[in-house]
């Protein structure tokens, strides 16, 4: 849906007409916490620049850039359908290679952390 301002542009998808029937996995408000939180300590480090987030029907995803470019530095993904396989969260590399993968949101963000920081998650 594109909306500029509060009415909707010519050819969107009207309001309400797919929202409930349109499931797409996301993040909860702790888990974009904690990931915001590591995000935040490694901006003020002069680490990370940029990010953005995309929510799709099959895993949500929040990717890290060190500047303005094209290509993600990393991304946290999450993909419910894989909570059995212990892979809820999976942290994937620039080259697509899975770094770390768990159903616990901490020990993913682990991986991320850079060697001489000490970065305590709540």
């Amino acid at each position: 849906e594109r909306l500029h301002g509060m009415q909707e542009v010519r050819g969107s998808i009207p309001l309400g007409s797919t929202i409930g029937s349109m499931k797409r996995a996301s993040f909860k408000k702790i888990e974009l916490n904690k990931i915001l939180q590591l995000y935040g300590v490694m901006v003020s480090k002069g680490i990370w620049k940029d990010y953005s987030i995309s929510f799709l029907k099959e895993f949500a995803i929040f990717s890290v850039y060190r500047k303005n470019s094209d290509w993600a530095l990393f991304s946290i993904k999450k993909s419910p359908k894989y909570l059995q396989s212990g892979m809820l969260y999976s942290v994937i590399g620039m080259d697509g290679r899975i770094i770390k993968s768990s159903n616990d949101l901490n020990s993913a963000l682990r991986a991320l952390k850079h060697k001489q920081l000490k970065i305590h998650l709540v």
